[in-house]
């Protein structure tokens, strides 16, 4: 869903995006902590069915590769 906006469960094009600084109101679980570093996620919601994917954001990935 991130690349191509749709979902690879149902095909619909009706995606929310929730930034990892949170469009909505964020909990525990929307951020991962590792080896005393954290990791903002980013998730993209499909709005017809409810399919959710998780991505550490790009930012981050800099991080997970000194781990």
């Amino acid at each position: 869903m991130k690349k191509n906006q749709c979902c690879p469960k149902c095909q619909s094009q009706d995606i929310l995006f929730v930034s990892s600084n949170g469009v909505l109101k964020r909990n525990a679980y929307h951020d991962v902590i590792t080896d005393y570093r954290k990791l903002k996620v980013e998730q993209y919601i499909c709005k017809k069915c409810g399919y959710m994917e998780s991505y550490v954001r790009d930012q981050d990935l800099e991080k997970l590769e000194k781990m």
